[in-house]
């Protein structure tokens, strides 16, 4: 049988050197060495419970070490891992086993949480067993006739969700080959060597913070601090005693610490990173204050991976991540010229991307991003925004109509429109202007919002109009 990237990756560093400590978590420290022993203890585990080769596998977790232990036991069984992200109960979960045929589920319920979920019609559940000395709980499923006809690549590794232009979920697909592209991309720009921590707050179920974090620590000597919670209260205890910390966040949580670290009168050591290509320059001076090191931004693509970077200095610009060609392509109407991308970084998706859409084939082997930039003899010099609705909001990928579709279904709104602004401290905001019937207050347009929209995508402000704009 063969085994898969992460399994193959971590035995050559168990081999190289495996007994010094290389994982962090809140409910334990690894050595890699430990890490590929429970592994293997957990593949074991899961093959008596019928998970095999091939077999799409959905992993519903926060930032625990299990979550890394269950991505080297599937890829030692040569099954498709696939994260998914927890925050908006099971409905991603769920939502995922309609698109794709999952044969397994693996969950950490929440709280005290017992009940089984309810799979979509087609679906049968074979077997449901709990993993020994944890609380993660295993489904082993039958998916229904028209999801088995879907053909994923027998090279397929790891499957991760992908929101396109309108809102359309599409799947990812990516191989062993792609995913060590990715980690030497993530080594290089941000710099991974021995000794150093790198440290995420963020879902692992994300691209744009699993790609730099987890395979760029694959990858590398470098050591992995899993966190989860504000990044205040997760960043401080560890920054205190550690040196070359390097913190990859979402922009608001970076923006909450350096205030944190102000008001304690004190700094903090740190290299922070954001994966967001889009913020202004100016915006990284405060955090510049608070950390005394210039603040980091990555340059990703969901369909891809990591592209380049850039610190955020006056003068700087971005460089092109190792094994990365980039070029300026056709005039977008936001600005500048669209970034086109060539790398052997770039996967597949289901289903396939049309024409123009982000990740799609360009000319020449290069590839859309739909991000457009000001370039100078091929030098890309600032992002100025995209023409396509799609914006990152806390790390994530977003798109601005389909947060329309969802507040439409309020049963009084007539129109809206979702426009992304930036606070005064550069942090992207999604505002929603609406226009209602009845002469009364819309009292649960924020409650509507937070039950049809996953987190990151429910508005900051609501503003009711009289009327529609003209167009």
């Amino acid at each position: 049988m063969a085994e898969g990237h992460f399994h193959a990756r971590l035995v050559q560093a168990v081999d190289r050197s495996g007994t010094p400590r290389s994982v962090y978590s809140q409910d334990t420290t690894l050595s890699r060495r430990g890490l590929l022993t429970r592994a293997e203890r957990r593949a074991r585990e899961l093959a008596g419970m019928g998970v095999g080769a091939r077999d799409l596998v959905a992993l519903s977790m926060g930032n625990v070490a299990e979550f890394l232990i269950l991505l080297v036991a599937l890829s030692k069984l040569d099954a498709i891992a696939m994260p998914v992200d927890p925050a908006n109960g099971d409905g991603t979960l769920l939502r995922a086993t309609e698109r794709l045929p999952v044969r397994a589920v693996i969950r950490r319920p929440r709280g005290h949480e017992t009940a089984a979920l309810d799979y979509p019609g087609g679906y049968a559940v074979r077997s449901r067993k709990r993993l020994t000395s944890s609380l993660l709980t295993v489904d082993i499923l039958e998916p229904p006739a028209a999801l088995q006809a879907i053909e994923i690549p027998k090279d397929t590794e790891l499957v991760m969700e992908a929101r396109g232009i309108g809102g359309i979920l599409r799947d990812t697909l990516r191989t062993g080959a792609e995913l060590r592209e990715i980690g030497r991309a993530a080594c290089s720009t941000l710099a991974l060597e021995e000794g150093a921590k790198i440290l995420c707050a963020q879902p692992f179920t994300v691209p744009r913070f699993f790609d730099p974090v987890v395979l760029g620590w694959l990858e590398s000597e470098a050591q992995l601090v899993m966190a989860e919670g504000p990044a205040p209260a997760s960043v401080v205890p560890i920054a205190r005693t550690t040196e070359n910390l390097i913190v990859v966040e979402s922009l608001r949580q970076l923006i909450e610490l350096s205030r944190a670290v102000r008001a304690s009168g004190q700094s903090l050591p740190i290299v922070p990173v954001i994966p967001q290509a889009t913020v202004p320059l100016e915006n990284g001076r405060t955090i510049k204050q608070a950390f005394g090191t210039a603040l980091r931004q990555l340059l990703l693509l969901e369909e891809v991976g990591v592209l380049a970077s850039r610190v955020m200095e006056r003068g700087e610009t971005f460089v092109p991540a190792a094994g990365v060609e980039l070029r300026a392509g056709a005039a977008m109407r936001c600005g500048g010229a669209e970034v086109l991308v060539r790398t052997a970084q770039h996967s597949l998706t289901v289903p396939p991307l049309p024409a123009g859409h982000p990740g799609a084939p360009a000319e020449d082997g290069f590839v859309h991003t739909g991000y457009a930039a000001r370039f100078k003899q091929q030098q890309l010099l600032e992002l100025v925004g995209r023409d396509d609705g799609l914006v990152n909001l806390e790390g994530r990928r977003a798109c601005l109509d389909s947060i329309e579709e969802a507040m439409l279904q309020h049963r009084r709104l007539t129109w809206a429109r979702a426009t992304l602004v930036h606070a005064s401290d550069g942090d992207p905001q999604v505002q929603l202007e609406y226009v209602a019937t009845g002469e009364t207050e819309v009292d649960d347009i924020e409650e509507h919002a937070v039950g049809a929209l996953p987190p990151f995508m429910v508005p900051r402000s609501f503003d009711r109009l009289r009327e529609q704009p003209q167009a």
